[in-house]
């Protein structure tokens, strides 16, 4: 039972990071990186709320929205590096490109729906720890059920601070898909993951969801 509930809260750790501020919320020891989860949070709130993007034909325009706003306080470039490791120094800068708009994609598609269907989890943030460029904010979901800790790791990047991991209950989302990938790579190759990726976030595509980006934009 332990299983099933952690490996459902770390799928859902994105969205829940997103929803925090929908719900009571405790800070202590606010600092910069803590600020700036709260700021995305905020706009989140706003577009969820802004009557003109809540009609059905705005539905693909406001999940536009929501997706630029995450990709702002996700560094989905860090993210998709460490989930390949020492693969990522071989590929060119064009297939970064793609491998990362595909991962953004694939997590984005992912989470959206979760958003959009917020049922009134609480976030307590209960510690802030800084070690020079690197944070680690520690927070707590109350589902009403149970308390799940969540900790998200962040990285000042020119002042901004944005988020390159989530951890669930110990496990981390990096390292969650690292150990999939690696499995991939193990038996067929960087071209054949990639290929997965795409066609995994296909998959999961709903109505309405955003569809990648070209390499280019």
């Amino acid at each position: 039972m332990r299983k099933v509930r952690t490996v459902k809260m770390r799928e859902t750790a994105i969205a829940l990071l997103i929803l925090a501020m929908l719900g009571s919320v405790d800070v202590a020891s606010a600092g910069p990186p803590t600020e700036a989860l709260k700021t995305s949070i905020d706009e989140v709130l706003r577009v969820l709320e802004e009557p003109g993007l809540n009609k059905p034909e705005k539905k693909h325009e406001r999940r536009q929205v929501l997706v630029d706003v995450i990709s702002k306080r996700f560094n989905f470039e860090e993210m998709a590096k460490r989930t390949v490791g020492a693969e990522w120094a071989k590929r060119s800068p064009e297939e970064r490109r793609e491998f990362v708009e595909s991962f953004r994609t694939l997590l984005s598609n992912s989470y959206l729906g979760r958003i959009e269907n917020y049922s009134g989890e609480k976030v307590h943030y209960n510690k802030e720890i800084t070690d020079g460029e690197h944070a680690e904010v520690r927070t707590e979901i109350d589902t009403g059920q149970s308390t799940i800790p969540i900790d998200y790791k962040m990285e000042n990047a020119g002042g901004d601070w944005r988020v390159y991991d989530v951890v669930v209950e110990g496990t981390g989302l990096v390292s969650n898909y690292r150990e999939q990938f690696k499995r991939i790579l193990r038996k067929e190759s960087f071209e054949a993951l990639s290929k997965t990726i795409r066609e995994k976030a296909a998959v999961i595509r709903a109505p309405g969801a955003v569809p990648p980006r070209r390499a280019a934009e």
